[in-house]
């Protein structure tokens, strides 16, 4: 390096939503009924979360606790859209602060409901000048939800920072959370945006998790943005509904996991579709093969969040490979393998946290990624032959 040059930082740049979780948890034995009341076994708590923030929240934990190549001096930048001036949109900024994120509020002046109405009555009154927030319903080890996207709605795919002309950073990989939550990242506002980021800087690796469609559609122009990702991160819900597979003639002659490998290779080929099965592990799909990872068994405490965690691990795993491997070229067998076991590894450890914006203690990371890598390396594990 040149005297006088300043060596870049490195940067991990994630894009997507952001809300004030209200968590309610019911007794075991109590169901909500339309017209009825419901007993909950605990005080209602509102903690930060959405796919991104868990996702940047679980991401910078690893960093600060194993670093990248030993490499702990790696800055995350989130970018979201809340209303600052709200309780929710507080709690959310100060949730990046503790958790040693950055949070970058891509509010414009397009649409004033994200920055003006710091009046209480009238910022949530209006419907859509309010942070995003959620209710989160936990029962019998499984979580519903009830969602205002609030002024996340506003946000764009335009409004995205291309922070690989950023002449202080060196983006390593965007990651893209909550596609479904962000209405206005659809039908191509999300694609041709990560179009042009590819096109300044082809090295750049690009992931995404699409998250749940609360409308059922499964659509909004994802398939069409895949060409620019390199990972698609999704559950086996997800990946079923975005392959309409329940409507497909297939499923009386394929495997799900035949029928999506097809299906996706056929899309996109280039992308490698990774789909968590929870305590089943994941897969990985690619050029129509299946190969599966499996993680160890943990009872739930609270499964919300898991694949936001899942997809930190995947992340970092996979960073942390690149970085010791830096001779190979491309996406190789290995470096996915690496990243499914610290996906799995992640994943397992937060459904054993009451919350899913609450990272583990280092020494329950390490303990449990041991025990996934035990599980894989004691036997060969097959694709799954499942009746999914």
């Amino acid at each position: 390096m040149d005297q006088g040059t300043t060596k870049k930082k490195k940067l991990i740049s994630i894009v997507g939503d952001a809300f004030a979780d209200i968590y309610c948890y019911l007794d075991n034995e109590t169901h909500v009924v339309v017209g009825g009341d419901a007993r909950l076994s605990q005080p209602m708590t509102t903690r930060a979360g959405g796919s991104g923030l868990n996702t940047s929240t679980h991401l910078c934990s690893l960093i600060n606790h194993f670093g990248i190549n030993d490499d702990t001096d790696i800055e995350v930048n989130f970018q979201t859209v809340i209303n600052e001036n709200d309780e929710y949109g507080k709690l959310i900024t100060s949730h990046a602060k503790c958790h040693g994120f950055n949070l970058l509020n891509r509010r414009v002046s397009d649409y004033p409901s994200c920055f003006f109405g710091t009046d209480e009555e009238s910022t949530l009154a209006s419907g859509g000048k309010s942070s995003g927030h959620c209710a989160v319903i936990i029962a019998q080890g499984e979580r519903s939800f009830m969602t205002h996207i609030g002024c996340l709605g506003d946000y764009r795919g335009s409004h995205i920072l291309d922070e690989s002309i950023n002449e202080t950073y060196d983006l390593q990989h965007l990651h893209v959370s909550g596609y479904f939550n962000i209405p206005g990242f659809w039908d191509g506002e999300l694609g041709s945006k990560l179009e042009e980021i590819k096109q300044r800087n082809k090295e750049i690796t690009i992931s995404l998790v699409p998250q749940h469609d609360a409308m059922e559609t499964w659509d909004g122009g994802l398939l069409e943005a895949l060409f620019n990702i390199d990972f698609l991160i999704l559950s086996e819900v997800e990946a079923k509904g975005i392959t309409k597979y329940h409507d497909s003639a297939a499923i009386r002659k394929k495997t799900f996991f035949e029928y999506a490998a097809t299906y996706f290779h056929d899309k996109s080929p280039n992308t490698h579709v990774i789909i968590t099965l929870g305590s089943d592990g994941c897969v990985h799909l690619k050029n129509r093969a299946i190969d599966k990872v499996a993680t160890v068994k943990k009872e739930p405490i609270d499964p919300t969040g898991a694949g936001d965690a899942f997809a930190a691990g995947f992340v970092y795993g996979f960073l942390d490979y690149m970085s010791q491997n830096k001779d190979n070229c491309g996406i190789t067998s290995h470096a996915l393998k690496t990243s499914m076991l610290w996906g799995c590894a992640s994943g397992c450890c937060c459904v054993g946290i009451d919350g899913a914006s609450r990272p583990p203690e280092k020494k329950i990371i390490e303990q449990v990624l041991t025990g996934v890598q035990a599980v894989n390396e004691a036997e060969s594990v097959k694709p799954p032959s499942e009746e999914r």
